[in-house]
């Protein structure tokens, strides 16, 4: 094997490292208070995509010098190295498509009076900015809201509201909700939980409203509220389609 395949044997699989190690830390480190999120959000979205485009020219090169000398194990290299470094710009590249598609963090069932915290202190906004325009009550968030999630829509069980409530407290356990609050009155229930993001370990906010209707019906409004960052890249609208798709499953 000559010493040049062999340098790029040795630089593929160090690209290959080099590349998971930048796209996979970030979150855990971030998570665990050694690296803030500016810092983590830079190497993500910085030098990521630049490192899988080295790992790319690097594997190839490795590849067309392993290919010529029939040396099998370091075409193997190189090709993981090309695989390693597209996928990792692949992949940053359609989180930053995602957070353009998805640029709110406060999402709801209810665009007029979204469930309200009382336990829980949501975050605070200014009049003005990317953070107030991503949330309610702006009139940006709501055009953009019913633009993105129109399907988000309150609904209706066939079921009285202490057995709602139960059956919310019991889907919200399910998910790996910890609920914070939970209360009921003879026509109102309610309640107020967290969940954990797995990656970056966000943590967001979420209120459910139950209120009893004529001949015995429950309606539901859920909103489900990102303590960090402007866009949510989706989590808030999935979290709470998951959810009210299991508070409907049981009745099916």
């Amino acid at each position: 094997m000559s010493k040049a395949t062999v340098a790029l044997a040795v630089l593929a699989a160090l690209s290959i490292v080099a590349v998971a190690a930048l796209s996979l830390a970030p979150g855990p480190l971030y998570a665990a208070g050694l690296l803030d999120l500016g810092a983590a959000f830079a190497v993500l979205f910085d030098i990521v995509p630049g490192a899988g485009i080295a790992a790319i020219v690097v594997g190839l090169l490795c590849l067309a010098a392993a290919v010529v000398k029939r040396l099998w194990a370091a075409a193997s290299l190189g090709a993981l190295a090309c695989l390693v470094g597209a996928g990792a710009a692949i992949s940053i590249a359609d989180l930053k498509r995602s957070a353009a598609l998805h640029p709110l963090h406060d999402v709801t069932t209810d665009l007029d009076t979204p469930p309200v915290f009382e336990k829980l202190t949501p975050r605070r906004y200014s009049a003005v900015g990317a953070d107030s325009r991503a949330a309610y009550p702006h009139p940006d968030w709501r055009s953009t809201h019913g633009d993105i999630y129109p399907d988000l829509k309150r609904i209706t069980l066939n079921v009285p509201l202490e057995e709602a409530l139960q059956r919310a407290q019991a889907v919200a356990e399910a998910m790996g909700w910890t609920i914070e609050a939970s209360g009921k009155t003879a026509v109102f229930a309610r309640i107020e939980a967290v969940d954990d993001t797995g990656w970056f370990g966000f943590r967001d906010d979420i209120a459910v409203e139950m209120v009893q209707g004529p001949g015995g019906v429950t309606m539901v409004d859920a909103r489900s509220v990102s303590r960090i960052g402007i866009s949510d890249l989706g989590e808030n609208a999935r979290r709470l389609r998951e959810f009210l798709d299991r508070m409907e499953s049981e009745l099916r």
